[in-house]
Protein backbone atom coordinates (compact mmCIF):
# COMPACT_ATOMS: atom_id res chain seq x y z
CA UNK A 1 0.00 0.00 0.00
CA UNK A 2 1.36 3.44 -0.85
CA UNK A 3 1.53 6.35 1.66
CA UNK A 4 -1.61 8.04 0.29
CA UNK A 5 -3.66 4.85 0.62
CA UNK A 6 -2.19 4.24 4.08
CA UNK A 7 -3.14 7.78 5.12
CA UNK A 8 -6.68 7.29 3.89
CA UNK A 9 -7.04 3.99 5.78
CA UNK A 10 -5.62 5.62 8.93
CA UNK A 11 -8.11 8.51 8.59
CA UNK A 12 -10.98 6.02 8.44
CA UNK A 13 -9.68 4.29 11.57
CA UNK A 14 -9.35 7.67 13.30
CA UNK A 15 -12.96 8.48 12.39
CA UNK A 16 -14.05 5.21 14.03
CA UNK A 17 -12.10 6.04 17.18
CA UNK A 18 -13.58 9.53 17.41
CA UNK A 19 -17.09 8.23 16.79
CA UNK A 20 -16.78 6.30 20.06
CA UNK A 21 -15.73 9.24 22.24
CA UNK A 22 -18.42 10.08 24.82
CA UNK A 23 -19.99 13.42 23.81
CA UNK A 24 -21.08 14.15 27.39
CA UNK A 25 -17.46 13.93 28.55
CA UNK A 26 -16.41 16.26 25.74
CA UNK A 27 -19.20 18.71 26.57
CA UNK A 28 -18.04 18.78 30.19
CA UNK A 29 -14.52 19.64 29.01
CA UNK A 30 -15.97 22.35 26.77
CA UNK A 31 -17.88 23.91 29.68
CA UNK A 32 -14.84 23.84 31.95
CA UNK A 33 -12.74 25.61 29.34
CA UNK A 34 -15.43 28.29 29.04
CA UNK A 35 -15.65 29.02 32.76
CA UNK A 36 -12.07 28.66 33.98
CA UNK A 37 -9.82 31.69 34.25
CA UNK A 38 -6.74 30.07 32.77
CA UNK A 39 -5.99 26.77 31.06
CA UNK A 40 -2.82 24.75 31.54
CA UNK A 41 -1.94 21.74 29.38
CA UNK A 42 0.45 18.90 30.12
CA UNK A 43 1.48 15.67 28.51
CA UNK A 44 4.56 13.76 27.47
CA UNK A 45 6.00 13.00 24.07
CA UNK A 46 3.61 13.20 21.15
CA UNK A 47 0.59 13.65 23.44
CA UNK A 48 2.16 16.88 24.68
CA UNK A 49 2.81 17.98 21.09
CA UNK A 50 -0.89 17.54 20.29
CA UNK A 51 -1.87 19.56 23.36
CA UNK A 52 0.60 22.28 22.40
CA UNK A 53 -1.28 22.59 19.10
CA UNK A 54 -4.55 22.85 21.03
CA UNK A 55 -3.03 25.47 23.36
CA UNK A 56 -1.93 27.52 20.35
CA UNK A 57 -5.45 27.48 18.92
CA UNK A 58 -6.93 28.44 22.31
CA UNK A 59 -4.57 31.42 22.38
CA UNK A 60 -5.59 32.34 18.84
CA UNK A 61 -9.23 32.71 19.91
CA UNK A 62 -8.43 34.68 23.05
CA UNK A 63 -7.96 32.23 25.92
CA UNK A 64 -5.20 32.56 28.51
CA UNK A 65 -3.38 29.26 28.13
CA UNK A 66 -0.05 27.86 29.33
CA UNK A 67 2.06 24.76 28.80
CA UNK A 68 3.27 23.15 32.03
CA UNK A 69 7.05 23.22 32.24
CA UNK A 70 7.66 26.20 29.98
CA UNK A 71 9.75 28.96 31.58
CA UNK A 72 7.00 31.59 31.17
CA UNK A 73 4.26 29.45 32.73
CA UNK A 74 2.89 31.15 35.88
CA UNK A 75 1.74 29.55 39.12
CA UNK A 76 -1.34 27.34 38.92
CA UNK A 77 -4.22 28.74 40.98
CA UNK A 78 -7.61 27.69 42.33
CA UNK A 79 -9.65 28.97 39.37
CA UNK A 80 -7.44 27.27 36.78
CA UNK A 81 -7.95 24.17 34.63
CA UNK A 82 -5.30 21.53 33.95
CA UNK A 83 -5.80 19.36 30.86
CA UNK A 84 -3.51 16.32 30.97
CA UNK A 85 -3.12 13.77 28.18
CA UNK A 86 -1.72 10.30 28.80
CA UNK A 87 -2.82 7.19 26.91
CA UNK A 88 -1.98 4.94 29.87
CA UNK A 89 -2.88 7.46 32.55
CA UNK A 90 0.19 6.27 34.44
CA UNK A 91 2.85 8.76 33.31
CA UNK A 92 4.49 9.71 36.60
CA UNK A 93 5.25 13.34 35.75
CA UNK A 94 1.61 13.92 34.76
CA UNK A 95 0.32 12.25 37.90
CA UNK A 96 2.58 14.59 39.86
CA UNK A 97 1.23 17.60 37.90
CA UNK A 98 -2.33 16.52 38.66
CA UNK A 99 -1.60 15.96 42.35
CA UNK A 100 -0.15 19.47 42.61
CA UNK A 101 -3.07 21.00 40.69
CA UNK A 102 -5.45 19.25 43.08
CA UNK A 103 -3.51 20.63 46.08
CA UNK A 104 -3.99 24.13 44.69
CA UNK A 105 -7.73 23.59 44.26
CA UNK A 106 -7.84 23.72 40.47
CA UNK A 107 -9.82 21.49 38.12
CA UNK A 108 -8.27 18.60 36.22
CA UNK A 109 -9.42 16.90 33.03
CA UNK A 110 -7.60 13.75 31.92
CA UNK A 111 -7.55 12.65 28.30
CA UNK A 112 -6.74 8.95 28.48
CA UNK A 113 -7.61 5.48 27.26
CA UNK A 114 -7.99 4.23 30.84
CA UNK A 115 -10.62 6.04 32.92
CA UNK A 116 -9.63 4.10 36.06
CA UNK A 117 -5.92 4.90 35.72
CA UNK A 118 -4.06 6.85 38.39
CA UNK A 119 -4.47 10.05 36.35
CA UNK A 120 -8.13 9.31 35.68
CA UNK A 121 -8.81 8.82 39.38
CA UNK A 122 -7.08 12.12 40.27
CA UNK A 123 -8.99 14.08 37.63
CA UNK A 124 -12.28 15.82 38.23
CA UNK A 125 -13.35 14.74 34.76
CA UNK A 126 -12.11 12.25 32.17
CA UNK A 127 -12.46 12.22 28.41
CA UNK A 128 -11.87 8.63 27.38
CA UNK A 129 -10.21 8.29 23.99
CA UNK A 130 -11.02 4.67 23.02
CA UNK A 131 -7.89 4.20 20.91
CA UNK A 132 -5.81 1.06 20.50
CA UNK A 133 -3.30 0.30 23.24
CA UNK A 134 -0.74 -2.47 23.43
CA UNK A 135 -1.34 -2.51 27.20
CA UNK A 136 -4.51 -4.59 26.63
CA UNK A 137 -5.04 -7.74 24.58
CA UNK A 138 -6.30 -7.23 21.06
CA UNK A 139 -10.10 -7.54 21.08
CA UNK A 140 -13.24 -6.18 19.42
CA UNK A 141 -12.87 -2.93 21.40
CA UNK A 142 -9.04 -2.82 21.22
CA UNK A 143 -8.32 -3.33 17.55
CA UNK A 144 -4.80 -2.67 16.33
CA UNK A 145 -4.87 -0.24 13.45
CA UNK A 146 -2.49 0.59 10.66
CA UNK A 147 -0.59 3.32 12.54
CA UNK A 148 2.28 2.57 14.94
CA UNK A 149 2.32 2.93 18.71
CA UNK A 150 0.01 5.49 20.28
CA UNK A 151 -0.60 7.37 17.04
CA UNK A 152 -4.37 6.86 17.10
CA UNK A 153 -4.65 8.28 20.64
CA UNK A 154 -2.44 11.24 19.80
CA UNK A 155 -4.12 12.08 16.51
CA UNK A 156 -7.55 11.79 18.13
CA UNK A 157 -6.44 14.44 20.64
CA UNK A 158 -5.33 16.74 17.82
CA UNK A 159 -8.54 16.42 15.82
CA UNK A 160 -10.79 16.60 18.89
CA UNK A 161 -8.90 19.71 20.02
CA UNK A 162 -9.36 21.45 16.69
CA UNK A 163 -13.05 20.57 16.78
CA UNK A 164 -13.37 22.02 20.29
CA UNK A 165 -11.84 25.23 18.95
CA UNK A 166 -14.66 25.57 16.43
CA UNK A 167 -17.24 25.34 19.24
CA UNK A 168 -15.31 27.67 21.55
CA UNK A 169 -14.78 30.26 18.81
CA UNK A 170 -18.49 30.25 18.08
CA UNK A 171 -19.24 30.72 21.78
CA UNK A 172 -16.68 33.55 22.03
CA UNK A 173 -18.07 35.07 18.83
CA UNK A 174 -14.62 34.89 17.25
CA UNK A 175 -14.41 34.50 13.50
CA UNK A 176 -11.80 31.76 13.06
CA UNK A 177 -10.65 33.37 9.80
CA UNK A 178 -9.69 36.46 11.84
CA UNK A 179 -8.47 34.59 14.94
CA UNK A 180 -5.03 34.22 13.46
CA UNK A 181 -4.34 37.88 14.11
CA UNK A 182 -2.95 36.48 17.38
CA UNK A 183 -0.64 34.09 15.50
CA UNK A 184 3.10 34.50 16.13
CA UNK A 185 4.54 37.09 13.77
CA UNK A 186 8.26 37.07 14.58
CA UNK A 187 8.85 33.83 12.73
Amino acid sequence: MNPVDLSYKAALELAETLKNVNIQQVNTLLELIKIKKRIFVTGAGRSLLMLKGFAMRLMHIGYEVYIVGEVTTPAFLEDDLLIAASASGETKSLISNAERAKEYGGSIVALTIFEQSSLGKLANEVVKIPAYTDKLPVSEINRKGILPGGSMFEEAILLLGDSLILELAKDQQVDTTKAFENHANLE
